[in-house]
């Protein structure tokens, strides 16, 4: 008889202990999930509000219409030989640079009118920008600005250069960095072979959605310069629920580099259409047959900005 009273008192205690925690349960339910919500609010927002990626353009896969290739160094005479031995195939030419210390430098697309009225043209080094977020709370770019942080003088000492064979036009956004250190970026302006939105600033009108499960957003960049190289970077202005931010890129204090074409190069080489070679300063002449057909290179003009 004890055992069964036993029995009956352990249950009880069971039955009683588990409907004491039910209760407990069902009292802090909310509580514990409103905790649990913005802990994973707090996690969410310790990751970086979104990666960006950049990748120089394989110009080995994409070569543009028109480009000069730049080197450090002077070419040798038999360089020089086997460079205007070609007949000015453009991937022959910078197949042959290139594993000389050869760097890439496209003719800017022309886009015209520029929506605030800039004229500046010059040389570009394209490049894709992938911006993606992990953050399970979406955010919004609502600005990209270019700032400099240094400009110099270019320095290449060899100038090649490969006039178009044809009409050129990169989709995509185009910075304008032309002048020097003190001449503010502006930009960046869309892309987009002759459609109704080419020439116009982008973010006027777009803005990029990221995170919440969005998919990544790719760019594909092209810096213009003119007079100077430039280091530089992109600010990327943003906003969640926290507020608005900004976020620099690349991170940290990585640098972009875009690189002019000096105007008074040492070696200078241009393949002239239907006429040969003609080549400048310190070189041979041999198979240079249109020199009289060429000109030092000159940067266009830099001329301000309106507003």
């Amino acid at each position: 008889m004890y055992a069964t009273v036993a029995a009956v008192i352990v249950v009880v205690g069971m039955l009683f202990a588990y409907q004491a925690n039910f209760l407990l349960d069902r009292s802090t339910a909310t509580e514990r999930a409103r905790s649990d919500k913005q802990a994973q609010k707090a996690v969410d927002r310790e990751q970086p509000a979104f990666v960006s990626t950049v990748t120089p353009l394989d110009y080995d896969r994409d070569l543009p219409e028109a480009f000069t290739v730049l080197l450090d160094r002077l070419l040798t005479e038999d360089e020089q030989a086997a460079l205007t031995a070609l007949n000015g195939d453009a991937s022959e030419v910078w197949e042959f640079l290139k594993p000389l210390g050869g760097r890439m430098v496209e003719r800017a697309s022309y886009v015209a009118p520029l929506e605030d009225g800039n004229e500046n043209r010059g040389v570009a080094q394209t490049f894709d920008l992938n911006l993606n977020s992990d953050r399970a709370a979406g955010l919004t770019i609502n600005n990209m600005t270019a700032v400099k942080d240094s400009c110099r003088v270019p320095t290449a000492k060899t100038v090649v250069t490969v006039p178009p064979a044809g009409a050129e036009s990169r989709q995509g956004l185009l910075w304008d960095l032309t002048g020097g250190p003190t001449d503010k970026p502006h930009g960046p302006y869309v892309l987009d072979d002759g459609e109704p939105q080419e020439g116009q600033l982008y973010f006027r009108r777009n803005v990029v959605e990221l995170g919440n499960g969005q998919s990544n957003m790719a760019f594909r960049i092209q810096p213009e310069v003119s007079t100077h190289t430039c280091e530089w970077h992109i600010v990327a202005s943003y906003t969640d629920t926290t507020g608005s931010h900004e976020q620099r890129i690349p991170s940290g204090t990585g640098t972009l580099t875009t690189e002019a074409v000096p105007s008074q190069p040492v070696q200078y080489f241009e393949r002239v259409p239907a006429s040969g070679w003609g080549c400048l300063g310190e070189v041979s002449q041999q198979g240079c047959r249109a020199t009289a057909f060429v000109r030092l290179p000159r940067p266009p003009a830099h001329r301000p900005v309106p507003g």
